[in-house]
Formats: C-alpha cells, sequence, structure tokens
C-alpha cells in the first residue's frame, strides 16, 4: 500500500533526524533497512523514547498494517473458498 511506503518514510525521517542514536543502531544491525524500521514499529519501540510525533506516525502504521493484513487475509480465504469469482 502507498500509505505504507509513506509512513515508513515519516519514520525513517523522524528516527534519523530526532533520534540519531537509535537511526544508526538500526541501521548497522540491519540487512534491509525498512525491514528494521518495521520491526521497531511493530515492537512500539518507539514508546520509550518519548516522542509524541513519533509515536503518532507509529500508531498510524501498525493500524494501517493490521488493515492491509486484514484484506490480503481475506483474499486468500476468497480464492481457497472461490465466494466472489465467477464460474465458467
Amino acid at each position: 500500500m502507498l500509505g505504507q511506503f509513506y509512513l515508513m518514510r515519516q519514520v525513517r525521517r523522524a528516527l534519523a533526524g530526532r533520534h540519531p542514536d537509535v537511526w544508526r543502531a538500526i541501521s548497522e544491525k540491519a540487512f534491509f533497512i525498512d525491514n528494521a524500521v518495521f520491526s521497531f514499529v511493530w515492537k512500539k519501540r518507539d514508546q520509550a523514547l518519548s516522542d509524541p510525533d513519533l509515536s503518532r506516525i507509529t500508531r498510524r502504521m501498525r493500524r494501517l498494517q493490521v488493515v492491509a493484513i486484514a484484506i490480503w487475509l481475506l483474499y486468500a480465504a476468497m480464492i481457497v473458498t472461490g465466494v466472489g469469482f465467477q464460474k465458467a
């Protein structure tokens, strides 16, 4: 989803600008930086930073991810059951 890319960029920008030590620690360990940022967000590590703007962005990102997972699961269920598809 495009919203996920936008929010990921916002989190990276906030970490790099306002929390450079955390950003450096995340980016040094990461093979894929977006996966490391997503893990940071999903595990709610932003809460320890006491940054309300960052927490707002990460909360939106987690909510959007839950919606995306729900949509993918619904789509998979539709494929498996055949519901919603025309029969030839």
